[in-house]
């Protein structure tokens, strides 16, 4: 056959229009898509009949043929344990879920085993819908259009014939597949098919439906969202209690309990041994549908192996990343399809880059810490710094006799730290190797000191600050919950302000005013001077490191669009095609960036100035982070000192805190506006806001990276102490493998083979024995099983 096209032929992500291209040359009545990573049994293809025998009617027109019947699949990816977490939440949800979704009619089809009948998808367009971006999850609206029309069309689930199938194995393989179904969620909640199942579908169905789709990824948002909220609630309770001193002036009753006490008991409430049964019920579906397959040995055995090695830490991850992706795609769009590629885990991901042999140059840009800061890394850290505070404020010393009931809070707080901050790194093969652990540390440095921070400016623009064309993300769900964080703790301090100007009676009118503003200040001015003033003195000495990436970005933009008008029709069609979804803001970005050399600047007036004064980028990004650091903390101590005289500490922090969340939400505000295009053409006035929020944003990121990089020094050297005592057993690798290793030949004796050269070169050849030898170490090079014999002596 030949099918004419009506334009461009990509028009979705590739899937789903394969699949509908393909109806057309089936000469069958029933159709099957089965991936590429798919098997078949022999004996299984014995049960096509009784298969097909699912689509038998009595008569016709009485709609028995109407139907998706769906089967299992046989995951034969299960070894590691990253393998069996994701076999195992996959045999769970192809198994027990799907049974139970049919009877209750919110099965939809989104298993390629099922079988359809031709027929009717081609009455509904496709066994796909392939509209790029909004039918990421392409196979999910076959059941969708299916069941909106009605007339009898039944979805099934049978479980006496499956396919095999191969899952992900990796850490981040197996996340980057969560992604891409998270986003394909939220985009599906937004269709018109989702808007007419839930007016069309009983109660009951409806709220299986959402359960069984865009429930559970939003579920996973709120349990995500819990641990900060509670958090937030502790502490604004806390350090919104009375001072320790003026009590009658705060109208405290001396026989009232202190807020740490009241929170002990209402948290007890909230967590007690119950929440073991919880971890326990996440598993139960996996726990019922081994039982009733093999024992229960079998059971008890395999959910005992996952909590040994730290399944919680995985999925309490993976809710992060699903929570985080569902989100964004409400708030930024640009759903697209990641290719997993689902290889074996046996390469080490680096930390943040690949680092030159010697000095402090990078070579390649992408790691752990670039994968997941935006998603979890940034919101870890904040999660540390709340329980510290926490802890300081007395919300555990001052609960008194119920201090004990925190208990379970307190492990419920720390699992949740742990996960976000060490997951990947937990999960990552050779993570804890010394080597690899120094020149991850070379890599950590030049990432952030090389060219002014050029490496950081890079990818931080790339990911955080891609261009748009107006002001959409000022509009973001994020100001709701910022509004709300700053109305709390305004009216917590300004109970304590007023306390305070009743003290100080002789302030009079315009000393309270006074007391106010230097309590409520945003603490930025001093570090706005700061950078108007840099900018200023570097553009005049032709030494400012930002203008001269504006300008060389100003001259590849030009050289871009030219090239671009030189091409032909084809090639500007698909440059439309695949710019059509890069105006969204990109957070995440797992591709790994090789590192181009400078090139020479055009700019003659820092030609002139780098000759005669030998001045090169200006004053380094880092440098001018940490003077705005100290600057904003000077600024923020001062205008609460009187908190400090009357010892008033709860209000000192809730002052931090207020003054904290307000810089925050100012520096949202900019990043709004320096992505705006408009405001990216306005040159070096927008310079100084530029470096004011590349300051900032940096040394966001080197306190973050330090503390998590730090804190992964004790286990480096524990590895190495294990593979002292004990090499070829690493524990390590007993968690991500399940397997300790193996210990190596110790001796291997090598000999020429015999060639056909003359005898003077034959009898230099046989004299050249070569005896090597190797320790036995349980350290092999990454992807392979062995490491490579030394050279040993001739």
């Amino acid at each position: 056959y030949r099918v004419e096209l009506p334009g461009y032929p990509i028009l979705g992500d590739g899937k789903g229009d394969n699949q509908n291209h393909a109806i057309p040359f089936m000469r069958g009545t029933f159709s099957q898509c089965i991936d590429a990573n798919q098997g078949a049994y022999f004996e299984q293809m014995l049960l096509l009949p009784c298969a097909l025998a699912e689509f038998r009617s009595h008569k016709r027109g009485d709609g028995l043929s109407k139907r998706i019947v769906g089967f299992p699949e046989h995951i034969t990816s299960n070894f590691g344990s990253i393998g069996d977490f994701a076999a195992s939440a996959e045999v769970a949800f192809g198994t027990i879920l799907q049974r139970t979704y049919a009877v209750l009619g919110a099965r939809m089809h989104y298993g390629h085993p099922d079988m359809m009948n031709k027929v009717f998808m081609m009455q509904q367009g496709g066994v796909s819908k392939a509209t790029k971006t909004v039918n990421l999850s392409e196979d999910i609206f076959a059941g969708m259009d299916f069941t909106l029309r009605g007339e009898g069309r039944k979805i099934w689930h049978k479980e006496y014939f499956h396919l095999a199938k191969g899952r992900d194995l990796g850490f981040n393989t197996v996340l980057g597949f969560f992604s891409k179904l998270s986003s394909g969620t939220g985009e599906q909640v937004l269709t018109r098919q989702t808007y007419r199942l839930c007016q069309s579908l009983h109660l009951p169905e409806a709220l299986s439906f959402w359960y069984a789709h865009g429930g559970y990824y939003f579920n996973q948002f709120f349990v995500s969202l819990s641990m900060p909220l509670l958090v937030f609630l502790w502490l604004l309770a806390l350090l919104s209690d009375c001072e320790e001193t003026f009590r009658d002036i705060q109208h405290c009753d001396y026989g009232r309990k202190e807020a740490a006490e009241v929170m002990a008991i209402m948290l007890s409430t909230m967590f007690s041994w119950m929440m073991l049964l919880f971890l326990v019920a996440t598993s139960l579906p996996l726990f019922a549908q081994i039982w009733m397959e093999e024992n229960l040995k079998t059971a008890l055995k395999r959910m005992a192996v996952n909590l040994v090695t730290m399944s919680p830490l995985m999925f309490i991850f993976q809710g992060k990343v699903i929570g985080s992706y569902v989100t964004n795609e409400f708030r930024y769009g640009g759903a697209t399809y990641v290719a997993t590629g689902r290889g074996l885990p046996t390469e080490r991901r680096p930390f943040i880059g690949e680092a030159e042999e010697k000095g402090l140059k990078l070579k390649k840009v992408g790691g752990l810490y670039l994968d997941y800061a935006a998603i979890a890394y940034y919101d870890g850290l904040m999660l540390l710094l709340g329980t510290l505070v926490v802890i300081a404020a007395g919300g555990i010393s001052k609960a008194g006799p119920n201090a004990g009931m925190t208990g379970y809070m307190m492990v419920s707080l720390v699992l949740t730290i742990i996960s976000w901050l060490y997951a990947p790194f937990v999960f990552n093969p050779y993570q804890f190797v010394s080597r690899h652990f120094m020149r991850d540390l070379r890599a950590l440095a030049a990432f952030f000191l090389e060219d002014s921070g050029r490496h950081w400016v890079d990818w931080y623009d790339r990911t955080q600050l891609k261009p748009s064309l107006g002001f959409q993300t000022i509009n973001d769900t994020l100001f709701v919950g910022a509004a709300f964080f700053l109305a709390a703790w305004y009216g917590s301090l300004n109970l304590k302000i007023e306390a305070m100007a009743s003290i100080y009676t002789e302030l009079g009118s315009t000393g309270r005013k006074l007391l106010y503003v230097y309590s409520l200040l945003p603490p930025i001015f001093g570090s706005l001077i700061y950078c108007c003033v840099v900018v200023l003195l570097e553009s005049l000495m032709g030494c400012s490191s930002m203008f001269r990436r504006q300008y060389d970005a100003m001259i590849e933009s030009r050289r871009v669009k030219r090239e671009k008008r030189r091409g032909d029709e084809d090639a500007s069609a698909c440059g439309s095609e695949a710019g059509a979804s890069g105006e969204e803001v990109v957070l995440v970005d797992r591709a790994d960036h090789p590192v181009t050399p400078r090139a020479p600047t055009r700019m003659r007036t820092r030609q002139f100035w780098e000759k005669c004064f030998a001045i090169n980028l200006g004053i380094p990004l880092p440098v001018s982070a940490l003077i705005v650091a100290s600057l904003d903390v000077a600024e923020a101590v001062w205008g609460l000192t009187h908190f400090y005289r009357l010892e008033w500490y709860n209000g000192l922090m809730a002052g931090l805190i207020l003054k904290w969340a307000m810089l925050l939400l100012i520096l949202f505000l900019m990043e709004s506006i320096l992505r705006n295009r408009i405001v990216r053409r306005v040159g070096m006035l927008g310079l100084p806001l530029q470096l004011w929020t590349h300051s900032h944003k940096i040394l966001r990121d080197i306190l973050a990276s330090s503390i998590i990089f730090w804190a992964l020094a004790p286990f480096v050297a524990f590895n190495s102490l294990n593979d002292f005592l004990c090499p070829g057993c690493s524990l390590h690798m007993l968690l991500i493998y399940r397997d300790p290793g193996h210990l190596q030949c110790k001796e291997v004796l090598l000999t020429a083979l015999p060639t056909n050269k003359p005898d003077d070169e034959a009898c230099s050849v046989n004299e050249s024995i070569i005896e090597a030898k190797t320790e036995a170490t349980a350290e092999t090079k990454e992807g392979s099983t062995m490491q490579g014999l030394q050279r040993g002596s001739v």
